[in-house]
């Protein structure tokens, strides 16, 4: 089982997963988003350790970047269409 921690495929397929499952939050009901975001975080910040050790810190950061942007574009959005029907 070891040898896959060493394998950056295995990393990245975690880092799908997670965003992935990121992309389902909007789906979660509005009283466990909160709870929801916290939880993508505290599993997103140990996988993209591990990819950035693997495959370096250029992945790191583009993988940052892209995390970032699948959390904040949903809230983002959300203020976007409540300042239109007002």
């Amino acid at each position: 089982m070891i040898q896959y921690a060493n394998h950056p495929g295995v990393a990245a397929l975690a880092a799908t997963i997670w965003a992935l499952l990121a992309c389902l939050l909007p789906l979660v009901a509005l009283s466990w988003r909160h709870l929801a975001v916290w939880g993508l975080v505290f599993c997103g910040v140990p996988v993209l350790g591990w990819l950035t050790y693997l495959c370096g810190p250029g992945f790191g950061v583009l993988f940052l970047a892209l995390g970032l942007s699948v959390l904040v574009w949903p809230p983002l959005d959300a203020m976007r269409r409540r300042r239109g029907a007002l």
